[in-house]
């Protein structure tokens, strides 16, 4: 049973590189290889991120009430519809809303009539 127990351990040990359990290579270059390599995928997950963020950020717009939007695509140019208040979605950079006050403001006109029914 000893026997059989030794024979396995000096398998095991000669399977297992020299390096330890590190994964291959030289003995201490295997560390910083995975640690090169894992900050370029987590710096490659950030601009994705922020990538993502961005578009997101940018592809909604809001129209106050009493106005409206047009939008202008640089593909088609001008879009046919309106677009009324409330949240509405564009995609970036290809379109761009133009938002217009369309609400009636009152106009005061100065008149030199006597009185306001226009009576001398």
């Amino acid at each position: 049973m000893a026997q059989q127990l030794k024979e396995a351990m000096q398998r095991l040990s000669k399977s297992i590189p020299k390096g330890g359990m590190g994964g291959g290579g030289s003995g201490g270059s295997s560390g910083p290889n995975r640690a090169a390599k894992a900050a370029a995928s987590a710096t490659g997950a950030l601009v994705v991120a922020g990538g993502l963020g961005y578009g997101a950020y940018n592809s909604v717009y809001t129209v106050e009430g009493g106005h409206r939007a047009v939008v202008f695509n640089r593909l088609v140019g001008m879009k046919e519809s309106i677009y009324g208040e409330g949240l509405n979605f564009n995609i970036p950079w290809f379109e761009r809303p133009t938002i217009y006050d369309i609400r009636t403001r009152p106009c005061n006109l100065q008149t030199l009539t006597g009185s306001k029914d226009l009576q001398m």
